[in-house]
């Protein structure tokens, strides 16, 4: 992939939206394109972590055992917690369709954020909505078991 591509790609996701395109050349040059195979277990629950990946195409599965959390598909990331604070992973991934990621490493990562603060502020709202509609979930099944 392009590095225009990259940062095409980046400019139109929610994350990376209110980036410049200079900053976008940056985070593009640290992401590594990864192509993976249908049903492969990209982590586990329990795994150490320090990368984030944003999906370029296909879909994938985000479970904690037998229970989906969430299915993730084009324009949309996961492991943004592991790449913040290098703790263990809160679910494990497997892809759904043959796909293709982006993959941030933290360590680069946080050399692009220690410059831009816009990026930091991406993952939060990004949190924030998960947060939020992890909330609704939880509140809904709460009444469903009164």
């Amino acid at each position: 992939m392009l590095i225009i591509e990259k940062i095409l790609l980046l400019k139109n996701s929610d994350i990376f939206k209110n980036c410049s395109e200079v900053d976008l050349i940056e985070i593009a040059s640290i992401c590594k394109e990864i192509h993976v195979d249908r049903s492969i277990t990209l982590f586990n629950k329990g795994d150490g972590g320090n990368c984030m990946y944003f999906i370029y195409s296909g879909n994938v599965s985000i479970h904690d055992g037998e229970h989906q959390l969430a299915a993730l598909s084009d324009n949309e990331i996961f492991g943004e917690l592991s790449l913040l604070d290098s703790e263990t992973r809160s679910a494990s991934v497997t892809t759904l369709t043959d796909c293709i990621f982006l993959k941030i490493e933290q360590e680069a990562f946080y050399d692009v954020v220690a410059i831009n603060t816009d990026i930091l502020k991406g993952i939060m709202r990004t949190l924030c909505r998960r947060l939020r509609e992890q909330d609704r979930i939880t509140v809904e099944m709460k009444k469903r078991v009164s």
